[in-house]
């Protein structure tokens, strides 16, 4: 396989992760995009490492249903990609207070992933949490994909 080849195919694996998998509802929904040993870690919210299948979705479980994470730009390497995404996660629970059922906190971040066999073998996320709240989470980043790439990198992830 050409290098061309397989920087599209792995480019096409990151945007299925995102878009299928971490938005995907449930679990298990990340698992066919990711290595059976896949290494996983979020810089501030999760600093040591994950490491397999069961791990990742264990730490994933409680939010999969209410959460879409949408890529907005990719950068190739060739160690990997590294991608911004926006977060979005659906606000539900009575510490939200009512006023805020249902909207959704929402985010920027970036993930560093590394890929053996066609499938992420490791992703490291950077993001520092929700920076604000929405109503309606394909309405906020429809409206932040209309923005150029400079008026996206001047707002914060709100």
């Amino acid at each position: 396989m050409s290098q061309h080849a397989m920087k599209s195919a792995e480019l096409e694996t990151a945007r299925r992760l995102f878009e299928e998998g971490w938005s995907g509802g449930h679990a298990e929904a990340p698992l066919p995009f990711l290595t059976d040993d896949v290494v996983m870690r979020d810089i501030l919210g999760h600093p040591e490492a994950m490491r397999g299948h069961a791990a990742v979705a264990t730490f994933f479980g409680p939010v999969a249903k209410r959460l879409r994470v949408w890529p907005e730009e990719y950068f190739v390497s060739e160690n990997g990609i590294a991608l911004t995404w926006m977060s979005y996660i659906q606000i539900e629970g009575e510490e939200a207070g009512a006023e805020n059922q249902g909207r959704w906190h929402c985010g920027e971040g970036m993930s560093r992933l590394e890929f053996r066999d066609g499938k992420v073998c490791l992703e490291i996320d950077y993001w520092r949490g929700p920076q604000g709240i929405c109503d309606d989470a394909l309405r906020h980043f429809e409206e932040r994909r209309r923005l150029s790439r400079e008026e996206r990198g001047t707002r914060t992830g709100a």
